[in-house]
């Protein structure tokens, strides 16, 4: 088995990576920053998407193309290309 680094983003505790059907996207977040992250297999193109300003301590794909995003305080967000409802 070969392993190869798609992205390097030095994330302080980078975790909960999630593949999007819909999308065909994997998803992952750094939890204490409250970033998340995309990468897109198809075109190798990967980024940091959205900064919640709070931590995400995890993330689920909806059937939709949509991800939620559990945050500190119990809190659920809907995100869905680059719109957040909280």
């Amino acid at each position: 088995m070969e392993v190869t680094m798609i992205a390097d983003y030095a994330c302080e505790v980078g975790e909960c990576p999630v593949w999007q059907p819909v999308t065909q996207t994997l998803y992952w977040v750094d939890i204490p920053r409250g970033h998340l992250f995309r990468y897109h297999p198809e075109t190798g193109r990967h980024e940091r998407i959205y900064e919640a300003g709070r931590t995400i301590g995890g993330l689920c794909a909806a059937a939709d193309g949509a991800l939620l995003l559990f945050l500190d305080k119990g809190a659920v967000w809907r995100w869905h290309d680059g719109a957040v409802t909280v």
